[in-house]
């Protein structure tokens, strides 16, 4: 025969009063819905058979005489006991039930940050604010602040369901007191209200990676609102969007800008350096280069996000007319006007049959 007692861990002399906080202790550690270990289920349903037996005066005095038999025992009366019993012997699924005070993954979150072409070419460390749900720090998500606010609901017995006739039906609805959890508060926390969370705002910094485009999302894990009951945090989202820049513009993992030159530059072409966002680059401008043409120097544009590899820049040559000009220079456009007659007669002679002859 089973030691009822010692189950309990209370002596054999102990009141009922005893015996209730015992049970009650114990069943809240191992009921299912909260104890994880394999074991729980089964010291859960040992202890409830403790107590139907030693909370009864006529089956402990039974037992106390040796006389008891544990067939006797009627699972619906388990006080507490229906959350792993009730399941077991009647085939209840005790997940269909809405448990409040299950572990629950936190909400996931989403922001928008607002970064420069540059921070988005380097990469960047940010510092945000936000607003969320946090773990209440006085119950620590618990809901309440002592144990002994918290207990099986004493509708339903901790099954989260009650059981009626009606006429010749047997019915089972949700526990109206417990709300389907099984458990109840009897005095809530005062900071959170018995929610567990509370809503506050925080500043938190999230690291950028080099080569995010503008509407790319950036997970942050973790750092959505808290769990509920000790479940896992949730993530935030950070959905990108990038200024414009003055002088670089992006398309894909390439990068544009347009150079001016001088007619000089065009004809002649020039060897010099620019700066792309501190990175300095060598840049070579080929003779005879029109106005529009691309120069791309390949490895210099965006840094792909997860990869060593890099787009293109581009340069786009832009031939600039001057529009005051020194005597010396338009002395030298007045000679190079003439040394270029003989190449634009030939040009023209190519166009004559498309123009018409100026009238005055």
């Amino acid at each position: 025969m089973k030691d009822y007692y010692a189950i309990l861990g209370v002596s054999r002399n102990a009141s009922f009063e005893e015996i209730k906080k015992a049970y009650r202790k114990l069943a809240l550690k191992y009921h299912p819905d909260r104890n994880p270990s394999p074991d729980a289920e089964e010291r859960f349903k040992e202890v409830s058979e403790a107590y139907a037996v030693l909370s009864d005066p006529d089956k402990r005095r039974r037992y106390d005489m040796g006389g008891f038999d544990s067939d006797e025992i009627n699972f619906d009366d388990l006080f507490g006991g229906f959350g792993s019993i009730f399941d077991l012997f009647f085939g209840v699924n005790r997940r269909e039930k809405r448990d409040r005070y299950s572990p629950a993954r936190g909400n996931d979150l989403q922001y928008s940050i607002t970064l420069t072409l540059e921070e988005s070419f380097k990469g960047v460390k940010k510092e945000i604010e936000i607003e969320k749900y946090e773990t209440c720090e006085r119950c620590k998500g618990k809901g309440y602040e002592r144990e002994e606010d918290y207990s099986i609901c004493p509708s339903c017995g901790g099954r989260g369901n009650v059981v009626y006739q009606q006429g010749f039906f047997t019915m089972r609805t949700t526990c109206s007191r417990c709300g389907g959890s099984g458990y109840v508060i009897s005095k809530p926390c005062r900071y959170c209200g018995g929610r567990g969370r509370m809503l506050k705002r925080r500043r938190i910094k999230v690291s950028i990676p080099a080569g995010v485009n503008d509407g790319d999302t950036i997970r942050v894990p973790g750092e959505g609102e808290s769990g509920l009951n000790g479940g896992e945090n949730g993530d935030l989202y950070l959905v990108v969007s990038i200024k414009e820049d003055p002088l670089f513009t992006r398309q894909g993992e390439n990068l544009f800008i347009e150079i001016p030159l001088t007619f000089s530059q065009a004809a002649l072409g020039d060897d010099f350096t620019i700066k792309v966002f501190g990175e300095e680059i060598n840049v070579n401008i080929p003779s005879g280069i029109q106005s529009g043409d691309l120069i791309e120097v390949k490895g210099k544009g965006f840094p792909i996000v997860g990869s060593k590899k890099r787009g293109s820049l581009f340069l786009r040559a832009v031939v600039k007319t001057p529009e005051k000009m020194s005597r010396e220079m338009r002395q030298l456009f007045e000679r190079l006007a003439e040394l270029e007659k003989k190449e634009q007669t030939s040009i023209w002679g190519k166009l004559k049959s498309v123009f018409v002859k100026k009238t005055v």
